[in-house]
């Protein structure tokens, strides 16, 4: 029986410090568009090389997910979360030294991205010791340093290469993500946390992949669907700053886009938040209407050359993508119950990463063949209607009998219209492992 513990304290401590790390985090992610172009105008190299940084940044960001669940059973979260800030200065500071590609790739791509999952996944362990009841409202006040980090740093950047060049950028860029190290060191784990751990197994494998979960269409639709969205999510991160490039933009002003991109998710995230939890029973279809909007907003981009229209349409973009991600965690539980989480979340985690992973060169092979970078919005919005159908199928198609698998137990019929309870059930210590996915975005 693991010992109850009261909520908050030294946690806000914790809240602050995963807040900060989320600005600097998603802040550089911000900034890969940015990278991409000033490196294809500077190298031989092309988008379909180049576009590997961002990929393996955002990809792999989830993608580890598994891996770094295991470790948090092994060494102490509070060193992985300084080790993983520490391989994201380090990639920074080798990539200010090198002109080379395929080392950039491995500098700002794997090492900055496993060094980011590394951290959150981690840190996020950390924060789980001190809330139960106010986990969502913690988990929710860490997550809006996502879009401060976006609002922030694409035109810090911007100002950044252009007084020390791209070189001197990555140098200060290694200095500000120290920061995050040591903030690292005031994720102290709570007794409760560290009582719990001694208690635990070791997980393996399949204690994170329950892979009779396949056996629900209604989850294999939802995951499904998911890898063809986040296909499509990192695009924008690039083309958005190519795209104001191609219209003659500034660099400034393009960098603006991506911040557009941050405000609406940060203001997003929050709202549909209190949302979510104040109209549960209209919860599955704003999250359609969010995917919906998604949907839409990236058409006007791929056809229009005015840059307030460009504008809007990220803002509005930035919003419905936050939501998406953000209100993965709750679906799963109203489609599979709170049992089936750990496993249902490292999964969904997983195919993310891979959609992530593959979206920049897949919407570069296709905007090369055309010979139009605008064939990139047409790309992401196709992708995201067809995540949008799927999505749907997962919420009204009948489930089928499952009641000669291991899954029955667990998952009903989902009933877009119950009243599924927030992400606070989910964070009960009753979880084996504990595993949770790290945030998009």
């Amino acid at each position: 029986m693991v010992a109850s513990r009261s909520e908050g304290g030294y946690g806000w401590i914790v809240v602050v410090s995963v807040f900060f790390i989320y600005v600097i985090h998603v802040g550089i992610q911000g900034i890969t568009g940015i990278i991409h172009t000033e490196l294809v105008k500077s190298t031989s190299a092309d988008l379909a090389v180049i576009g590997w940084i961002g990929s393996l940044m955002i990809g792999l960001c989830t993608l580890s997910a598994p891996l770094v669940s295991i470790l948090t059973q092994l060494v102490s979260c509070r060193i992985l979360v300084i080790i993983g800030n520490l391989l994201i200065s380090l990639g920074f500071l080798c990539a200010a030294f090198t002109s080379s590609i395929p080392v950039l790739i491995v500098c700002l791509g794997v090492l900055t991205g496993f060094g980011m999952n590394l951290a959150e996944f981690s840190s996020t362990i950390v924060l789980k010791g001190y809330f139960v009841q106010k986990f969502p409202l913690a988990m929710g006040i860490c997550l809006s340093g996502c879009g401060v980090g976006m609002i922030a740093f694409p035109p810090f950047f911007v100002y950044l290469h252009a007084i020390f060049g791209m070189k001197g950028a990555f140098l200060l860029c290694s200095a500000i993500s120290l920061n995050c190290v040591a903030i690292s060191f005031l994720l102290r784990p709570s007794t409760f946390h560290l009582q719990k751990k001694s208690s635990e197994k070791k997980c393996s494998i399949t204690d994170l992949f329950d892979f009779n979960l396949f056996k629900s269409h209604n989850f294999v639709l939802f995951v499904t669907a998911h890898l063809l969205f986040n296909i499509g999510y990192a695009v924008p991160f690039t083309y958005l700053p190519f795209k104001g490039e191609e219209e003659g933009f500034s660099e400034q002003s393009s960098a603006l886009f991506i911040t557009s991109l941050g405000a609406g998710s940060s203001i997003a995230r929050i709202t549909f938040g209190w949302f979510s939890a104040r109209f549960p029973r209209v919860r599955t279809r704003a999250y359609l209407g969010a995917v919906f909007m998604a949907t839409l907003s990236t058409l006007p981009v791929a056809l229009s050359s005015s840059y307030p229209l460009i504008l809007v349409c990220s803002v509005v973009l930035g919003a419905s993508s936050g939501i998406t991600h953000t209100e993965i965690p709750t679906l799963l539980v109203g489609m599979l119950g709170v049992d089936r989480l750990p496993s249902s979340l490292s999964i969904a985690a997983l195919q993310q990463g891979i959609g992530a992973l593959i979206g920049i060169p897949i919407t570069e092979m296709i905007c090369r063949t055309a010979g139009n970078n605008n064939i990139a919005f047409f790309f992401t919005s196709g992708v995201y209607g067809v995540a949008l159908v799927l999505i749907a199928l997962s919420f009204y198609l009948p489930e089928r009998d499952l009641s000669s698998s291991s899954v029955q137990t667990a998952t009903q019929k989902f009933d877009p219209k119950m009243d599924v309870p927030n992400p606070e059930v989910f964070v009960v210590e009753l979880l084996e492992p504990e595993v949770t996915g790290p945030a998009a975005a």
